[in-house]
């Protein structure tokens, strides 16, 4: 009887844990946001300098994403993913394309 009653209690809280979840408050949306809103034109990349015991390294990345075609304004894609994450709708998935370069080395 105490294996079924185990069984029934941690089968219960595996599905309460599957229920929607709440949305984020403005802060935690609003971190959630940035690296969004920093995509909003469709390009972005990073460029690295270093160095170390093998030597000086070098390195790159580039990010081309189907929002090219489309850009938006910084701004205006933070506050729509603001509100878009509070009011606890899905990330729209847009089909878009992601192109992502990446270079590295040593010398």
């Amino acid at each position: 009887m105490t294996r079924i009653t185990l069984l029934l209690t941690a089968t219960a809280l595996s599905l309460a844990a599957c229920g929607p979840a709440t949305p984020p408050t403005r802060a935690t949306a609003e971190r959630l946001c940035v690296s969004e809103a920093r995509q909003a034109d469709g390009i972005s990349g990073q460029v690295g300098i270093g160095g170390g015991s093998g030597g000086p390294t070098a390195g790159g990345r580039v990010t081309i994403t189907s929002d090219i075609l489309n850009p938006r304004n910084e701004q205006d894609a933070f506050r729509d993913c603001v509100i878009r994450r509070i009011g606890g709708q899905p990330n729209p998935s847009g089909g878009g394309l992601r192109v992502g370069i990446s270079i590295g080395g040593s010398t």
